[in-house]
């Protein structure tokens, strides 16, 4: 199976293979059935797959730039694994979330929290007005987006001081894209596509990929991707 596909820019070929897994996975168009699919697994998601208590190499590099007055952003902090991480480390946080069913997993195991249940905007990060923080961070939360490259772009002029994004690599716990061109089955990781997304846009970042093991005993990679706000053309 051919996994470096040059037929197509890496932001097109983000697009086609969504435009392609709407054919196989409703979830991918419809934010009913994404909700629907929540509100069944929400509650035990933290029990069978969480992913934050594992991370600590990763979250040290984010934590290490992280000030006390940051106003930090979290895109699609789900059930909060990773806000609660990050709050002790910041003056306050915002965060986008679409999914009630998630959300109400995150305000009810932040009842152990000593510190402010973070302000919450009920939207997909494609639907968000526009939006300012020293901070932005996000884990896991592209799966559905269409438009990579105008995430990224809006990502980017959100954050004033530095992005993190944190991407899992590998099945089962992140599918790849896939695409079908002239025949031919083609995959690609997210993670490596999102940096060649930032490539596209000229945005100079760091990718890094780190072993994680999971609650299962699982070891895979997990990418760190991250850059300071850069000028970029959206022609």
């Amino acid at each position: 199976m051919n996994d470096k596909p040059h037929e197509l820019a890496p932001s097109t070929y983000w697009i086609k293979a969504w435009e392609q897994a709407v054919l196989s996975n409703t979830r991918t168009a419809s934010d009913e059935e994404e909700e629907q699919y929540w509100q069944e697994h929400a509650s035990v998601y933290d029990e069978r797959n969480p992913l934050a208590p594992y991370t600590q190499v990763i979250m040290e590099q984010v934590i290490a730039d992280l000030k006390p007055s940051d106003h930090l952003l979290e895109v699609g902090p789900g059930t909060g694994g990773f806000t609660q991480l990050l709050v002790p480390y910041v003056a306050s946080i915002t965060l986008v979330e679409p999914s009630a069913a998630m959300y109400k997993e995150l305000c009810l195991s932040w009842a152990s929290m000593s510190y402010p249940l973070p302000k919450a905007i009920a939207l997909k990060w494609e639907e968000a007005p526009p939006l300012q923080a020293d901070i932005l961070f996000s884990a896991n939360a592209v799966y559905r987006i269409r438009d990579m490259k105008a995430c990224l772009i809006q990502m980017n002029q959100t954050a004033t001081r530095h992005v993190f994004l944190v991407q899992t690599i590998g099945r089962p716990f992140a599918g790849p894209l896939q695409v079908e061109l002239d025949g031919a089955a083609t995959e690609r990781e997210r993670a490596a596509a999102i940096s060649d997304i930032l490539t596209e846009l000229g945005i100079r970042h760091q990718y890094r990929s780190f072993p994680i093991q999971r609650k299962n005993g699982a070891v895979h990679d997990v990418a760190l991707i991250h850059w300071e706000p850069q000028a970029v053309s959206t022609d």
